[in-house]
C-alpha cells in the first residue's frame, strides 16, 4: 500500500511526501513522484498528514473502559451537582445495587449526608477526577466495614468529624477499602477501554496499573489486543511476572510505584505548604522505591515512578541516580512530573530516564495550581523546560483522570494554560506523543517513519486523526 501526504516521520529526513507498506512493516518512503513511478501497481490512498502511529503514554484503560460506562462526572465542581446526578441514576438502578462514577473535583471536602440523601437505597462510591479521593455515603461505609474505629491504612486517610465519625472522604489508600467490597474489573472493560483508543487513532497504550495482567494475557493470547500494550504491574505482584513479550502486541515492562498523590485532592507532596498548611503526603516510602526499584531492575524490569509535587519529585530524582548505577536496560520513568522547583531541574540531566507528562491536565489543573499554589505557577507543567533537559518527553492522558483526546493535550502543550513560556512547538508535541512516547516505553524501532520500521501509524485531516494504520491494516474512523 502506498500512502500519499505530508509524512511527518520522526526520523532523518523529517518529511516525506509518501511511504510505502509491505506487510506489518514500512518498506520505503520518499518523495511521492520517486514513490509513485518505484510501485506502480499498488493501492493507493491519500490524506493530508500522516504521523507515526499515537501512543498515550499513561493510561488506566480498564478503568477507562469502566468509566464508558459509569456516571460521568467530569467538569463538576459543586457536590450538590453531584448528588443530583446519582439522585438521577438511583432511580434507574435497582435498590441495594452500587452507583459507581468518577471526575468530580471540589474546592473542599464534602459530607457523607448529601449523598444519603440522593441514594438512601443505594451503596454509593464516587472518585475524584485525579483518582486520589472518593466519596461514599453511609451505605457504602456500611459495606466496606469502615467506622469510628477504622484505622487509616498505611498511605490513606478516612476524613473525620469532631466526633471521630467517618465523614465520607476517602484519601489515597482509604478509598482501598471499598474497592475491597466493589465487584472487580472485567476483561471486557479493559476490551472497551483499548478499542475506544483505537477509534481515536491510537497504535499503542502505556498501562500503568490497577488491572490483572491476566486480562491482556487473555487479550493477546486471542490475537484481540487492538493496539500495541506496554505494560506496567502493579508493586504488589510483580515477582510473579516475567518481564517479556506476550506475541507482539503487549510487553510486560515495567514495576509501577507511588511517590505521592494528586494536586487535586491536595495529597501531591510538596516541599513548600499549601495555603491550609498541609504538605500533601507520601504514599511508598522513598527507601522503599530505591529497594524494591533495585529488585525490579536486577529481575529485567524496568520502573514508572508516579511523583507530582515538588518533594515527590526531588525525592525521586535522587532514587533515580542511585539507581543509575545499576545501568538499567530501558529508561527510569518519571510519571507526571508536574511541579519542579528551579533547583532541581539540573538533576534530571543525564539521568537515564524519560519523562512522561499529561499536558491534557492543565487545562482542568490551571485553576487548581492558582487555587493550592499560589505564586508558585511557574512550577508546574514545565513542558518546555523539561524538553530542554534533553530526556526523552512522553505525552498521555491518565485516562479516565482525562479522556485519551490528542486534541486536548495538543491544544495544552502548544498553548499553555498556565505559562505561556512552557509552550512547545507541533513538530514537538506530536514527537512526544509518538517517537518519545516510544524511546519511554524502550521500543527503539517504534515510533518513526523509516524503512522496516513497524507500519503504524496515523493519518490526520483538517488537524485530527481520522484513520490510522495497525500492523499494516488500514481503518478508517
Amino acid at each position: 500500500m502506498l500512502i500519499l501526504g505530508e509524512i511527518l516521520t520522526m526520523a532523518d529526513p523529517a518529511r516525506a511526501g509518501a511511504v510505502y507498506l509491505e506487510g506489518s512493516r514500512i518498506a520505503d518512503l520518499g518523495p511521492a513522484e520517486d514513490l509513485q513511478a518505484r510501485y506502480p501497481a499498488a493501492r493507493r490512498f491519500r490524506v493530508q498528514r500522516v504521523t507515526p502511529g499515537l501512543h498515550d503514554a499513561h493510561i488506566h484503560p480498564v478503568l477507562w473502559g469502566r468509566q464508558l460506562s459509569t456516571l460521568d462526572l467530569s467538569g463538576l465542581h459543586h457536590p450538590e451537582e453531584v448528588a443530583a446526578r446519582v439522585a438521577e441514576r438511583s432511580r434507574e438502578l435497582p435498590a441495594g445495587s452500587w452507583i459507581r462514577g468518577a471526575g468530580y473535583l471540589f474546592d473542599a471536602y464534602p459530607d457523607k449526608a448529601l449523598l444519603d440523601r440522593a441514594a438512601p437505597h443505594h451503596p454509593v462510591f464516587l472518585q475524584s477526577r485525579d483518582l486520589h479521593s472518593g466519596w461514599v455515603n453511609s451505605r457504602a461505609l456500611e459495606q466496606a466495614r469502615i467506622t469510628s474505629t477504622t484505622a487509616d491504612p498505611k498511605g490513606g486517610v478516612i476524613l473525620r468529624d469532631a466526633a471521630g465519625e467517618p465523614t465520607g472522604c476517602l484519601l489515597e489508600r482509604a478509598t482501598d477499602l471499598v474497592h475491597a467490597v466493589l465487584p472487580g474489573p472485567t476483561v471486557q472493560e479493559l476490551a472497551l477501554g483499548l478499542t475506544d483508543l483505537a477509534r481515536r487513532g491510537y497504535t499503542a497504550a502505556h498501562h500503568l496499573g490497577w488491572c490483572p495482567l491476566a486480562f491482556a494475557e487473555e487479550l493477546a493470547r486471542r490475537g484481540e489486543l487492538p493496539v500495541r500494550l506496554w505494560w506496567a504491574l502493579d508493586k504488589e505482584g510483580w515477582r510473579e511476572a516475567e518481564p517479556r513479550w506476550r506475541g507482539d502486541a503487549l510487553e510486560v515492562a515495567a514495576v509501577k510505584f507511588f511517590a505521592d498523590g494528586a494536586l487535586g485532592s491536595r495529597t501531591a507532596w510538596m516541599l513548600e505548604p499549601y495555603p491550609d498548611g498541609s504538605f500533601g503526603m507520601p504514599l511508598d516510602d522513598l527507601e522503599f522505591i530505591r529497594e524494591e526499584g533495585r529488585a525490579a531492575l536486577s529481575a529485567g524490569f524496568g520502573l514508572a515512578v508516579h511523583a507530582i509535587g515538588t518533594r515527590a519529585v526531588r525525592g525521586v530524582l535522587a532514587v533515580f541516580g542511585e539507581l543509575a548505577q545499576l545501568h538499567p536496560r530501558r529508561p527510569l520513568r518519571m510519571e507526571h512530573a508536574q511541579h519542579v522547583q528551579d533547583a532541581d531541574l539540573p538533576s534530571f540531566r543525564g539521568l537515564p530516564m524519560a519523562v512522561s507528562m499529561q499536558p491534557i491536565h492543565a487545562l482542568e489543573d490551571a485553576a487548581l495550581v492558582r487555587q493550592h499554589q499560589p505564586g508558585r505557577e511557574h512550577e508546574a507543567f514545565r513542558l518546555r523546560d523539561l524538553w530542554n533537559t534533553g530526556l526523552p518527553l512522553a505525552f498521555g492522558s491518565d485516562a479516565p483522570v482525562a479522556p485519551p483526546d490528542v486534541l486536548g493535550g495538543l491544544q495544552a502543550a502548544l498553548s499553555h494554560p498556565i505559562a505561556p513560556a512552557q509552550s512547545l512547538g507541533e513538530a514537538q508535541a506530536l514527537w512526544a506523543f509518538t517517537r518519545g512516547a516510544a524511546l519511554a516505553a524502550g521500543w527503539p524501532e517504534h515510533g518513526q517513519i523509516r524503512a522496516q520500521a513497524p507500519a503504524d501509524l496515523t493519518l490526520w485531516e483538517a488537524g485530527k486523526p481520522v484513520g490510522r494504520v495497525f500492523r499494516g491494516e488500514l481503518e478508517l474512523f
